[in-house]
């Protein structure tokens, strides 16, 4: 591919691209950002230390907080000073006890809490009850509490708590200036805060404490307060040394720097000091790692950022010589190098090929249009279903969904009148002049309508109107409509007009039958009138007599007989025979019908360009059949003597067509096989439609459409697997596959996947 120009300008652009910012990032960060990143290690080590205080100072004053409002809001110096424990127990149970584990339960940092009454000296516990002291010196520790001159202060544990911190929380009750009857004692869970305090540490070698101003120790993070370890003694020494004021300094302590960072929290009554230490490698080390990873990570990256240049450029690639594949499909020549240069020239010839096949659809749509009204009209389209017959429409321009339809015919006679400007040989020049007349007509008055010339002197017009148009407004128009048609076209063309108003209808299958009932209603027209207007609806009436023929399994037969369809003929003949006995009350009716059958019939065949006489029965076969007394024979002899002879000659007629026909679309599949064509598209492109041409191709050749392609395409892959080195996916696209698609169709067909076809049946592996 190195070649090709835009492979080697796509992989150098990706390689400058991918390369050159990674170095210019590593060199910027080693040599500059390695001082700004250790600068930037202490000043966030400083702010960790800040932020942690912070929180730890938050979580105490929470607990005092916490604390004072219980101490209100649960009112527990309620009458304390007369309260019997002994007798009010119960009332102790309920109200005191459970007040004690709420208490208990509202901050994480509370190990256990307790109520002291000073005039009952008992201390009431929710774990061990109601506790008389045996000491007189504890006694005295807990009358002191009840003594101090704050209401909410911290002082040092009296309870021999294991799990306690030295110092707890007690709140006089009541506090102010009543006297005081009781205080409510918090120990502090010394796990939990020695837990706030060792995640200042950063690792080993660190130290983390808080102190008293006395300079006690409250706590040593990670280690007990019975063994503290020599660094946090030094830690200890610092802090006294410094005082109560926040800051931060470098200390040396045995060949190693440390920085050490103290931050004073007030507490009630007392300032507490938090300290830490943490050796000064430990925050520069990252750095040192750092600008080692990002030598060796450069030099990675460089190498990678040239294997994704290289991967990325195929991959970029690939699209562009798909299409210049599929441009070069079928086509032989010399390889250009050039890609872009030739896909834009492969693309003004197509846009060009595609601007003149488009001028030349449109000038072509008007006659298409025509020619699809004209086998709407005379039934040929039968075997459209509605819906499909909306769908085809829509594909001409047409918007037929939700819409009344109706007809009107006019006629023009009189061409021998003496005013006139047409000679009697001029009907298709005088019928064309009509329907450009009635064209105009329409145009100027905005109707939905579509002109239709039959060429026989008569134009036929097919109006839309919207179904929820009120019946009286639709033929009122319908009918000045035909007023100014039949005006017109008379004063115009100085010859005499016969307009008629057909029926309408909601189905585009019931227009054939409605153009039908109307050209016969016009055989009514006064031929010495020069203008007259017929109304179906006013000169039809319905009769009120039950009717038995089966008038739409009639047309279903003579549809089928004018296509040719046998089997759908013969069933549809025994089928009109079944209804005529279920519905005829005597044999007379059943043979009436069969004869009137026998006379449509005969129409068809000579619509379809056969004379019936010469194709078998003679003149003598009505009688013969109006002898005949049996229904059953009746139709018998229609079959063989009328049915039989004619389908034999269309048939005879219609291979001929049909085999030259799929001979059309073999030549359209060998020159376009790698193109996405189908059935439908061969359809289209020969003038008939997909059920015709698959049941001829199946015919003619003995396989469907789909399987001769398949087979077709795959022979051609198979030569270029064998005689080319081509990859496998540019052969899929050759050859009108996706290259997914063709390995599973491949490996169907032939057993063996396109690979191991080749490898089986190159020269090299036969020899």
């Amino acid at each position: 591919m190195w070649r090709y120009k835009h492979y080697r300008n796509a992989f150098l652009i990706a390689a400058v691209s991918a390369c050159l910012p990674a170095a210019i990032i590593g060199i910027f960060v080693y040599l500059i950002g390695t001082a700004n990143i250790e600068a930037e290690a202490k000043r966030t080590h400083q702010n960790q230390v800040s932020y942690a205080a912070e929180r730890i100072d938050s979580n105490l004053s929470h607990l005092e907080t916490v604390l004072s409002q219980w101490s209100f809001n649960l009112n527990l110096s309620n009458t304390y000073g007369n309260l019997d424990v002994e007798k009010d127990f119960y009332n102790i149970q309920q109200v005191i006890f459970k007040s004690l584990t709420w208490i208990k339960s509202s901050d994480p940092l509370i190990e256990d809490v307790s109520l002291y009454l000073d005039k009952q000296e008992v201390l009431i516990n929710e774990n061990k009850g109601i506790l008389k002291f045996q000491s007189p010196a504890v006694l005295q520790a807990y009358r002191n509490l009840v003594m101090y001159q704050r209401d909410i202060f911290w002082t040092d544990t009296i309870s021999q708590n294991s799990n306690a911190a030295p110092y707890m929380l007690v709140v006089r009750l009541p506090g102010g200036l009543a006297k005081t009857e009781a205080a409510l004692v918090v120990e502090v869970n010394a796990k939990q805060l020695n837990r706030l305090i060792g995640e200042l540490e950063t690792g080993d070698g660190g130290s983390s404490l808080l102190m008293q101003q006395d300079g006690r120790t409250i706590s040593l993070g990670g280690h007990p307060l019975t063994t503290p370890s020599e660094l946090d003694q030094f830690v200890t020494s610092i802090v006294r040394e410094q005082g109560a004021e926040q800051g931060a300094l470098l200390q040396d302590w045995y060949g190693r720097t440390y920085s050490v960072s103290f931050y004073p929290m007030k507490r009630i009554g007392h300032i507490w000091t938090l300290a830490t230490a943490a050796p000064l490698e430990q925050m520069t080390e990252p750095v040192k790692q750092l600008s080692r990873v990002i030598i060796y990570t450069g030099l990675t990256g460089l190498l990678l950022a040239l294997l994704l240049s290289w991967f990325a450029s195929r991959k970029l690639y690939q699209p562009i010589r798909k299409l210049v594949l599929l441009f070069k499909s079928g086509r032989s020549g010399p390889d250009a190098t050039d890609d872009l240069d030739y896909i834009a020239n492969e693309w003004k010839h197509l846009s060009r090929e595609s601007k003149v096949l488009q001028e030349k659809l449109d000038a072509q749509l008007p006659a298409l249009q025509e020619n699809f009204l004209l086998q709407l009209v005379q039934g040929h389209l039968y075997f459209l279903s509605e819906d499909e017959l909306i769908e085809r429409m829509s594909q001409y321009g047409w918007s037929m969904r939700g819409k009344l339809y109706g007809v009107i015919l006019l006629q023009l006679h009189g061409l021998y009148h003496t005013e006139g400007k047409f000679a009697p040989n001029d009907e298709q020049l005088l019928t064309f002049a009509a329907s450009n007349i009635v064209e105009d007509i329409l145009k100027g008055r905005g109707l939905e309508a579509e002109v239709i010339n039959f060429q026989d002197l008569t134009v036929g017009l097919l109006l839309c109107s919207p179904l929820e148009l009120p019946k009286e407004e639709y033929r009122a128009g319908r009918y000045h409509l035909a007023e100014e048609l039949a005006a017109t076209l008379h004063n115009l063309l100085k010859v005499h007009t016969t307009v008629c108003i057909g029926k309408s209808t909601g189905s585009l299958r019931a227009i054939p039958e409605l153009f039908d009932d109307t050209r016969k209603a016009l055989r009514r027209k006064k031929l010495s009138e020069p203008q007259q207007i017929l109304d179906m609806e006013e000169m039809m009436p319905e009769g009120q007599h039950r009717i038995t023929y089966p008038f739409e399994l009639e047309k279903s037969v003579i549809q089928s007989l004018r296509m040719g369809l046998e089997p759908e003929l013969y069933q549809g003949l025994d089928a009109f025979l079944e209804v005529l006995r279920k519905q005829g009350d005597t044999e007379a009716q059943i043979r009436q019908g069969l004869l009137q059958l026998y006379g449509n019939i005969q129409s068809g065949i000579m619509l379809s360009g056969y004379d019936p006489l010469q194709l078998g029965g003679g003149e003598m076969l009505w009688e013969e059949l109006v002898a005949i007394q049996d229904p059953a024979a009746v139709l018998q002899t229609i079959k063989q003597k009328v049915i039989a002879p004619y389908l034999q000659a269309f048939h005879a007629t219609q291979d001929v067509q049909l085999k030259q026909l799929v001979e059309n679309v073999l030549q359209t599949i060998h020159e376009s096989y790698m193109k996405d064509i189908s059935l439908d598209y061969c359809a289209d492109l020969h003038g008939t439609y997909a059920k015709k041409l698959s049941l001829g191709f199946k015919q003619v050749t003995g396989s469907t459409f789909i399987d001769y392609l398949t087979r077709y395409r795959l022979d051609q892959a198979k030569l270029l697997l064998t005689e080319t080195d081509e990859k496998i996916n540019d052969i899929a696209c050759q050859v009108g596959y996706q290259p997914a698609y063709f390995n599973r169709t491949f490996k169907k067909n032939e057993g063996v996947t396109p690979g191991q076809y080749r490898e089986q049946h190159t020269p090299s592996a036969s020899s």
